[in-house]
């Protein structure tokens, strides 16, 4: 099963659409929230949200494939996200997505396999929540041979 690990509190503007591709992912995709932290100062915020990342990725997911989807910007098809996705099987991808003021990268860093962005824009959490799952949808109807537009 592919795993996504969000930084989210709330997915309100997008709820229908993710639901609706969960409802579809339901046999490859599971998303785990984190709570954003809540501090004043952003950089705290980040060191506590990344060093929870850090945790669930050292104890659930130490065997897998880790992708940090980042701002920095990489142009990317949808054949190489096929393979990706479909690395040594579904059950070996954790895709992480930081919280809005971003990640610290010190911590992270050994523990992250590959990076990814979905372009230049720079867009809010819950969109690229709701991109990454359009993208594994395309990705998982590419590999099975189907046609993704009806």
């Amino acid at each position: 099963m592919i795993q996504i690990l969000a930084v989210s509190d709330s997915d309100k503007h997008f709820a229908q659409a993710i639901q609706e591709y969960q409802k579809r992912l339901w046999k490859f995709v599971q998303c785990v929230d984190i709570r954003p932290a809540k501090h004043s100062q952003a950089h705290i915020s980040i060191q506590e949200e990344t060093a929870q990342i850090v945790d669930i990725l050292s104890k659930k997911y130490t065997d897998r494939l880790k992708v940090l989807l980042i701002k920095e910007w990489k142009q990317l098809d949808s054949e190489w996200f096929v393979d990706l996705v479909f690395w040594q099987a579904h059950d070996h991808t954790v895709f992480v997505i930081g919280g809005p003021y971003g990640i610290d990268s010190s911590l992270l860093s050994t523990h992250i396999d590959k990076t990814f962005s979905f372009g230049a824009a720079t867009m809010p959490h819950w969109l690229a929540k709701l991109v990454l799952f359009e993208q594994i949808y395309r990705a998982t109807t590419i590999q099975q041979g189907k046609k993704y537009h009806y």
